[in-house]
């Protein structure tokens, strides 16, 4: 039997900047109609403004405010969403204005989109904590500004004092919850540290693979350990940190690796604060596989984000490695070239899809893993 279940209709809005090539612009667009499809959703109109002439209110401007009005109406739009991070009067003035088109729409940006997503691939307790830690984190302002809003209403109508309360009330619910979930996400890195410890205490080496959400991390997991976890071609289809022990031939001893959630660009540091219990598998990795498809023409545009996640989370230099995924794909000068470029990270070429180059990775892991060099 069909699902009768409606299928979102999204509008996305983006950004256009006159220095930079329209290329990087469809990239964008690409990437978060990608989340939109991941989401369940699908994109029926786009609207695009050039980023020199926005507006402090309104983000987009009036006139596009009258192009969006009309997109919304003559599509049926039920979710628009901004393709970067926007201030909270910002998103609560687009609201306010396109519910003139629908009453019932939706308002994101690029974050609220990335968290919405998130709640709905999440299984377990964690994600779910994480989620909610990184929800509130990004609530904080917009509570605030709703109680300053409440204040400015009760100011006008002569009950001064009412708007303030709300805001102190709500500020307090906010801060509690946080500390609440903070205090738990605390319990679970403690638990998550002790078993880290414990591994490496009895000389158990652990590898680590992360990359560029898509880039084949999954793939390359399941044909290491023989697992069969969700493959999807979708962004973040995997949440949590996942672990199993592996048995490297060319030492003939037991490893760990773990595979985690795949990066994206402009993830706010917030979000990454929050699942940081989950990242904590790769941090302490004696080894860090960057998962790279370099069959993407963005490929280099995706290498420095998820090098830039790495900074953030202190990952050491000297333990990172580069793993060049669907090198099928590529002609042997390419390889040359990426081989020269990197080759600060023991550059490798796999295919985590046929096996090609998969027992060169394997030897290269087992003289750069500590226990058996």
């Amino acid at each position: 039997m069909l699902s009768t279940q409606k299928i979102p209709r999204f509008m996305l809005i983006g950004l256009s900047n006159p220095k930079k090539p329209k290329e990087d612009m469809f990239s964008d667009f690409e990437e978060v109609e990608s989340l939109v499809t991941t989401y369940g959703g699908k994109v029926h109109a786009a609207l695009v403004q050039n980023m020199t002439r926005g507006d402090v209110d309104t983000f987009i401007g009036h006139g596009k405010i009258e192009e969006a009005l009309k997109l919304i109406a003559d599509n049926e739009i039920d979710i628009v969403v901004i393709n970067v991070a926007i201030k909270p009067g910002q998103l609560h003035t687009l609201l306010t204005t396109f519910q003139k088109a629908n009453p019932q729409i939706l308002v994101w940006d690029r974050v609220s989109l990335i968290l919405e997503i998130f709640s709905k691939h999440a299984t377990t307790s964690e994600a779910k904590l994480q989620i909610k830690f990184a929800k509130l984190r990004q609530m904080g302002p917009r509570i605030y500004g709703m109680g300053m809003e409440m204040s400015q209403q009760a100011a006008g109508i002569g009950a001064k004092g009412v708007g303030e309360t709300n805001t102190e009330l709500m500020l307090r619910h906010w801060k509690e919850e946080k500390r609440k979930i903070q205090k738990e996400l605390l319990t679970l890195t403690q638990q998550k540290m002790s078993q880290i410890i414990h591994r490496k205490e009895k000389g158990l080496p652990t590898f680590s693979l992360v990359g560029y959400t898509n880039a084949g991390k999954t793939t390359l997991f399941n044909r290491l350990t023989g697992q069969k976890d969700l493959v999807e071609n979708a962004l973040f289809a995997t949440l949590d940190s996942t672990v199993n022990k592996f048995y490297l031939k060319k030492t003939g001893h037991e490893v760990y690796v773990s595979d985690t959630i795949g990066f994206i660009k402009d993830l706010p540091p917030d979000l990454i604060d929050a699942f940081k219990s989950t990242l904590l598998e790769t941090v302490h990795a004696d080894v860090v596989l960057h998962i790279i498809d370099c069959s993407d023409p963005q490929m280099l545009e995706k290498i420095r984000t998820v090098e830039g996640i790495f900074g953030e989370l202190k990952i050491q230099r000297k333990n990172v490695m580069y793993v060049f995924n669907k090198a099928e794909s590529i002609s042997s000068i390419d390889k040359d070239k990426l081989e020269n470029k990197h080759k600060e990270f023991t550059p490798c070429f796999i295919s985590a899809k046929t096996g090609l180059g998969i027992e060169n990775l394997l030897s290269i892991i087992a003289k750069r893993l500590p226990t058996f060099q």
